[in-house]
C-alpha cells in the first residue's frame, strides 16, 4: 500500500509540472511518460533544455523583422 502512495506522490510532484510545461511548449502531454523512464528522462530533459521555446521564437522574429 505504501508503494502505491509513493507512486501517486511521484505522479503529482513530477508528472503534473512536466505535463504543464509540455503543453505550454505545444508538445504532446503524453511525453510526460518519458519523465518516469530511467535514463530516458535525463536524455529528454537535455533535449528539452536545448529546444526552441515559444518565447524565444517570438523574440528572435521580432529582432530580425
Amino acid at each position: 500500500m505504501s508503494s502505491l502512495i509513493g507512486l501517486l506522490v511521484a505522479i503529482v510532484l513530477v508528472g503534473v509540472p512536466v505535463w504543464r510545461i509540455l503543453t505550454r511548449l505545444g508538445l504532446s502531454p503524453w511525453f510526460t511518460v518519458l519523465a518516469f523512464i530511467p535514463v530516458v528522462n535525463i536524455i529528454s530533459l537535455w533535449l528539452l533544455s536545448y529546444a526552441a521555446w515559444p518565447g524565444q521564437r517570438t523574440s528572435v522574429q521580432a529582432s530580425n523583422g
